[in-house]
């Protein structure tokens, strides 16, 4: 495996104030760091923004990058590039905590929804309409096991896998890696 986790995953924010509060007085997400910059430091092109950093807890972070109200079209969350949603992994009090946060907050709110086998997740919006959900599993305490479980038999991951009508020796490679 090339990777170790997660750096960072960046998003973009309407305002960076009210994003700052959304996550450090709802989420409970402490601040971490900001920087304002005058270009895309990859790309080198003049862009004016405020970038901004949260920590999620285990060491990595959840960043926004501010831009212009009305600068650009909110991106449809279904289509090809744009993000589906967020999960953050909680534990069950922590679950019961963040309930009673986005109520507090008048903070719309699914009720919790049994996923995974051994997951709940409630799902809500941020202020810049980014889909979040909160995910639990309440049998792990407060030590969940994120791997442990949503990991698949193989026999499992090739019944969902052959939903995709794809060729057979490209199951089996996939699959390769799996424990029996």
């Amino acid at each position: 495996m090339i990777t170790k986790g997660l750096h960072h995953v960046a998003y973009r924010c309407i305002n960076a104030q009210e994003t700052v509060d959304f996550y450090t007085k709802v989420l409970d997400m402490p601040y971490a760091m900001a920087m304002a910059e005058d270009h895309v430091p990859s790309t080198h092109e003049p862009d004016p923004y405020m970038h901004i950093f949260f920590d999620i807890g285990d060491g990595s972070f959840l960043a926004f990058f501010e831009i212009p109200k009305g600068a650009e079209e909110q991106t449809n969350r279904n289509a090809l590039g744009g993000m589906q949603h967020v999960a953050f992994v909680v534990t069950a009090e922590k679950f019961k905590e963040i309930e009673q946060r986005l109520d507090a907050h008048g903070i719309e709110r699914t009720d919790a929804i049994p996923q995974l086998p051994g997951l709940l997740g409630i799902y809500f919006y941020d202020p810049n309409g980014i889909r979040m959900e909160m995910a639990c599993q309440p049998d792990d305490g407060e030590a969940p096991d994120v791997l442990a479980c949503n990991t698949q038999t193989k026999a499992q991951a090739r019944a969902e896998l052959e939903t995709l009508d794809a060729d057979a020796a490209w199951i089996d490679r996939v699959l390769a890696p799996l424990a029996d």
